[in-house]
């Protein structure tokens, strides 16, 4: 039985649980490698995904809409300097010319509840949405802030691994599959050296393939990545990573151009939900990716 470990993005974990999200991912891949001819390989493989409900406050797992319909003051989660700078550099990256256009007022309508999002973040989020398209930032907020949580709490990250590595040492599994901001916890565990190696020292997992990922995100690399090279995995580890051209979170690009040895796969997600994790784990790459390594 070939073991995979599955690391999932947070807003995914916040109300689902091990054995349902292991469930959707596995329905994904058996069906992935049924349409591509393997099968009796699905029935070889088993994914475990681990679920981190319960590690994020709440709030830091809503989805930030803009508008006033949604949220309450239950949801509120109020944003200090450090965040707002952060959330400020990753808006920035999607449409880099639209800094500086803060000035103009926001669009009618669309005002914030106390403690939501600071002026300054939504003069930008409306600053990028018209360059980079409207709704863009709408969609992306929930996990800007998801990743702040991530990188600058450091019980938060130090649980959310934890997690991970106790999956990877129960299940043995050397191959993961780690989708959006989960390829940045997963990519900090192996910078960190807290991935668990093999029985001869060399690497632990030897497969990944990361799906939507955010690592392109200068604040994100900032965060995992403390060297001035480029992104890398251990030697004898096989990385591939796809992306969606709609894919807001990836911004239609892939990883090669930033990190050492990534094999880019560009897939088709359609453009509505192109970040969908299921969109990602249907595709012919995964499954040829599954077979090759599992020898299906």
């Amino acid at each position: 039985m070939l073991q995979i470990v599955g690391v999932h993005g947070i807003r995914q974990g916040a109300s689902a649980t091990e054995e349902s999200l292991s469930c959707s991912w596995q329905e994904s891949v058996d069906g992935a490698l049924t349409a591509a001819g393997r099968a009796g390989g699905a029935g070889s493989v088993r994914i475990t995904v681990p679920s981190y409900q319960g590690v994020y406050p709440k709030t830091a797992t809503r989805y930030m809409r803009l508008g006033p319909e949604a949220g309450s003051a239950a949801d509120d989660a109020p944003v200090d300097e450090d965040e707002e700078d952060f959330i400020l550099r990753a808006l920035a990256a999607y449409a880099p010319s639209a800094v500086g256009e803060e000035d103009s007022s926001p669009t009618a309508g669309q005002t914030l509840g106390k403690g939501r999002l600071t002026p300054r973040i939504l003069k930008r989020a409306h600053a990028v949405d018209r360059v980079a398209g409207k709704g863009i930032t709408d969609r992306l907020l929930w996990l800007v802030r998801e990743a702040h949580g991530y990188l600058r709490h450091e019980e938060t990250g130090a649980a959310v691994r934890a997690a991970v590595r106790a999956t990877l040492v129960a299940t043995g599994a050397r191959m993961v599959i780690a989708h959006s901001l989960g390829s940045v916890v997963f990519y900090d565990m192996v910078s960190r050296g807290e991935v668990p190696a093999a029985t001869g020292g060399e690497p632990g997992v030897t497969s990944l393939i990361t799906c939507g990922s955010p690592l392109s995100w200068l604040a994100v690399r900032k965060g995992v990545h403390t060297a001035e090279g480029p992104l890398s995995v251990p030697a004898g580890t096989e990385w591939t990573n796809l992306y969606a051209p709609n894919d807001p979170v990836s911004r239609g690009g892939g990883l090669s151009h930033l990190a050492v040895g990534v094999t880019d796969v560009k897939v088709n997600n359609g453009r509505l939900n192109a970040h969908d994790v299921r969109r990602y784990l249907d595709k012919s790459a995964v499954a040829e990716r599954i077979t090759k390594f599992g020898g299906l």
